[in-house]
């Protein structure tokens, strides 16, 4: 590039220590103390708590600003047609969590009129999630399972199936009571931040693991094969092994129904539904209409009775009168509401941002935290299991259209009706129908897969999380693959940390900037003077490491101690050959003193030491006391350490620590460039020598 069209930037300001910045440019103090907060939080009055009161409302603001004319047609058209999808999904996931069709009904009428009230997000349809459904599952088949083993060996009679549908369905209302709890108590707390902690790498590799799962337990129903109940690591792997140990049982009808589900369902969703989005103004609600279909052969056909296929059976009408959830047993079940409550709030969180920042729009996390939880509270009183917000519903509100949350009456209406009058009509569905459909549902989940190679050209960090995560929870099971996910993210956080290599840098010998200092004809030569920029903060996992990379890339000060001491040895050494050689006389130095030693040892070229701590926010005591272990290395080989860049919480935890009792807070500078104004100027090396003027370097 010709130097004739490049544009320079000149940059006129003063030399600053650390000090002498804070002192100029103050920060301005908080308007109120903690103090001041607590006092005015306890001031409560009238209108000050109906304030707080409808903040958690945000149901009211909607209806206040509600423009009909130009809202009701998309929430209406949306609410109607999420609900087609919400039906056959509620169903079959109630069958999913190892209960029955209704309890899928209800976890998805009481949860989407809740958060209507409660959320924030007109495209969040929350109700029936497959991911909660299959924990939910785990759960209310354990209990059962202990249930079941408590009769062993007594003479008790085995219990009934209704009998173990009752301890099922209180497991999963005690769940959902427990999911409601945790997530308002993050929501009220202020702990939305949390959802920052949770990665796009590791929530990836969870729900594709999840997706495989749920999958492989709806393929015995397609085979019309009853398999064993199996749980803990390999659970997946053993449930095969027993599927196809009885693939003699196969019912052939089940499977061919299955089969033409399959075909109809992919048909219409990838040919014509994806395909023709941009263009039709509602996408064709196929699930619904398979449903329908199945429903109305086989009632006719009487697959049941002529063929052995399994149908979905009785579907009682109406509403339960609510209970309390059973919490007898929580203590067993409260590691699994909490691993629910946060995947619940995973998903629906990152759906809700997404679909917020698409739109233009923004969400309030901690209250969304607050909805979330709130309709899992309320529905574990009717009969629930653990809901979320469900992406292929989501994603219909989006593109229909939705304006507010008031959709959710369209649906709530939809499925009131359905519970009370037309939920009936489906005895008759075959499960290898709603089998095909699960399965179906979770081909986006599925695809997933696709991503790993721009997953792997991206980040190789995020590819093992995302690997190690669904690994490990498809071959063992999906409680381990959370907590190997987990486990993998903080060890290669910490392994970041250690892998980062500091390196020496210096001056550019044409202009004003920092260069490493491996590059060749580009930096000034400073004799005496070494920056080296430190990588990370510094902390108990780092702090070794960066003080053995500064002493291998400057200079090691205690080799260099030895070589000193091998220099006074040998000195003295000759002194003393030539003192007996003058018969004894003193040898007297180059300075005109007795102290020949002294005065011809020589330490290293090394004058000063500059670290960049640009980059580092964090230190703590092990920092602190490799900070101090090189001071005091440098220090014994006359090189003076100079700081750069520290921020003030840092400069304020080194002085909680007395770090600047032994080291002059003085040679705390702004950044690297105050610094090498002040060392070179003083070295005389440029003409301006003055470090408090505009000094250029």
């Amino acid at each position: 590039m010709d130097d004739s069209t490049v544009t320079t930037l000149a940059i006129k300001r003063r030399v600053y220590t650390h000090e002498a910045f804070n002192e100029i440019y103050v920060e301005e103090a908080n308007a109120l103390t903690m103090k001041d907060r607590v006092k005015n939080a306890c001031q409560c009055t009238g209108p000050k708590i109906c304030r707080i009161l409808l903040s958690y409302l945000p149901i009211v603001k909607t209806i206040r600003k509600y423009k009909p004319k130009e809202y009701i047609l998309g929430d209406v058209l949306s609410g109607l047609t999420v609900s087609f999808m919400h039906l056959p999904q509620a169903m079959g996931f109630g069958i999913l969590a190892s209960l029955q069709p209704i309890h899928g009904l209800y976890s998805t009428f009481f949860p989407v009129l809740v958060y209507m009230i409660f959320g924030t997000s007109p495209y969040i349809s929350f109700g029936t999630n497959a991911v909660m459904a299959l924990l939910t599952q785990t759960v209310v088949v354990r209990e059962a399972d202990t249930f079941i083993a408590s009769f062993s060996g007594t003479n008790a009679t085995m219990p009934t199936e209704e009998e173990i549908m009752g301890v099922k369905i209180g497991a999963s209302m005690g769940c959902c009571f427990l999911v409601g709890v945790i997530l308002m108590a993050m929501g009220f707390l202020k702990m939305g931040i949390l959802t920052t902690y949770l990665s796009t790498s590791f929530v990836g590799g969870f729900t594709t693991a999840a997706a495989i799962h749920i999958a492989s337990s709806q393929v015995p129903k397609i085979f019309g094969i009853k398999v064993e109940s199996f749980a803990g690591a390999g659970k997946l792997v053993r449930m095969y092994i027993d599927l196809f140990s009885k693939i003699e049982q196969t019912v052939v009808a089940e499977v061919i129904i299955a089969a033409i589900s399959f075909i109809i369902l992919l048909l219409v969703k990838i040919c014509i539904n994806e395909r023709f989005k941009d263009k039709m103004k509602m996408p064709i609600p196929i699930d619904l209409l398979v449903c329908v279909g199945g429903t109305v052969i086989s009632h006719f056909a009487k697959f049941n009775d002529n063929f052995g296929v399994k149908i979905v059976g009785d579907i009682p009408s109406g509403f339960i009168p609510p209970a309390m959830p059973h919490l007898q047993n929580a203590g067993r079940f409260a590691s699994d509401a909490f691993v629910m409550a946060i995947l619940s709030l995973a998903m629906s969180i990152s759906l809700a941002k997404l679909l917020a920042n698409k739109h233009g729009q923004q969400i309030d996390d901690n209250q969304e935290l607050v909805a979330y939880g709130a309709s899992n509270f309320f529905s574990g009183f009717f009969y629930s299991f653990p809901s979320a917000t469900a992406p292929p519903r989501s994603m219909i509100l989006s593109s229909l259209g939705a304006n507010t949350t008031i959709n959710a009456i369209t649906t709530s209406a939809f499925f009131l009706l359905v519970i009370l009058v037309i939920g009936q009509l489906f005895v008759s569905l075959p499960l290898s129908v709603l089998a095909a459909m699960i399965i179906v549902s979770m081909k986006e989940l599925l695809l997933q897969y696709r991503n790993l190679p721009n997953i792997w050209k991206v980040n190789k960090y995020d590819f093992v999380i995302w690997v190690v995560t669904n690994s490990v929870g498809v071959l063992a099971d999906l409680n381990y693959g959370i907590i190997a996910g987990v486990g993998i993210s903080i060890l290669l956080t910490v392994v970041r940390d250690q892998i980062s290599a500091g390196h020496l840098i210096g001056l550019s010998s044409s202009e004003d900037v920092l260069v490493k200092d491996n590059i060749t004809g580009k930096k000034k030569i400073i004799d005496g003077i070494s920056i080296f920029k430190i990588p990370t903060n510094i902390y108990f996992a780092t702090a070794e490491r960066i003080k053995a990379q500064i002493f291998q890339q400057v200079i090691d000060p205690r080799k260099q101690l030895k070589i000193m001491a091998k220099e006074a040895n040998k000195i003295a050494l000759d002194e003393t050959k030539i003192s007996v050689e003058n018969g004894g006389a003193p040898v007297i130095g180059v300075n005109g003193n007795q102290n020949g030693v002294a005065a011809n040892i020589s330490s290293s070229s090394l004058k000063s030491l500059v670290l960049d701590c640009s980059v580092v926010t964090y230190i703590d005591m092990a920092g602190i006391a490799a900070l101090q272990q090189i001071i005091k290395g440098y220090k014994k080989i006359d090189v003076d350490i100079y700081m750069a860049g520290l921020p003030k919480n840092v400069v304020a935890t080194m002085e909680a620590a007395n770090f600047f009792d032994t080291y002059p807070k003085k040679n705390l500078y702004h950044d690297v460039f105050d610094i090498m104004s002040v060392l070179i100027s003083n070295t005389g090396v440029v003409e301006n020598k003055c470090p408090t003027n505009n000094t250029k370097l």
